[in-house]
């Protein structure tokens, strides 16, 4: 799976067969999905969990679980955490256009427990970094198979924006 960050809320992620889109509009392969419900399009599972006029989802692809936050703008309740279940990669907003602080975007991070953090949505990374422990810079694209996900610690991967 590689993973390139097109700024803002927008991703691009490409399997062997598949191109995923994420943003406003959720795509896979050029169909877009609708919003909540269930969904499988090109052997992706997607679901879109409706979440205060946001649309949360979770995405099963190349044998991993993706969660993908949008514009969430509030603490999510214990039973929503339960409902995201095993994140192996979570896209979380970090305190632009109305999204989560990044104070509760971290907060988030610690529940949900994901393997992999990418963060979007954000115009400063300072806190974010210092409260990760994070050094290293930016890179260009994420290439990932379910082999190479960490094991112990969690992994905070910065994309830059490729537009």
């Amino acid at each position: 799976m590689q993973i390139k960050y097109l700024g803002g809320e927008k991703f691009d992620i490409r399997t062997k067969d598949t191109r995923i889109e994420l943003g406003y509009t959720i795509k896979v392969n050029g169909f877009s999905l609708p919003g909540p419900g269930e969904y499988e399009k090109s052997g992706i599972f997607t679901e879109g969990i409706a979440d205060n006029g946001n649309t949360i989802y979770l995405i099963r692809a190349d044998e991993m679980n993706l969660c993908y936050l949008g514009k969430i703008a509030h603490d999510l309740h214990e039973d929503e955490v339960k409902e995201i279940g095993n994140a192996d990669i979570l896209f979380v907003p970090l305190g632009e256009d109305g999204s989560l602080t990044t104070k509760k975007a971290l907060g988030l991070v610690s529940l949900i427990d994901p393997k992999i953090v990418i963060p979007m949505l954000y115009s400063d990374l300072t806190e974010f970094k210092k409260s990760e422990g994070i050094t290293n810079g930016e890179t260009d694209i994420l290439k990932i198979k379910k082999s190479e996900l960490p094991e112990e610690e969690r992994l905070n991967v910065i994309l830059k924006s490729s537009l």
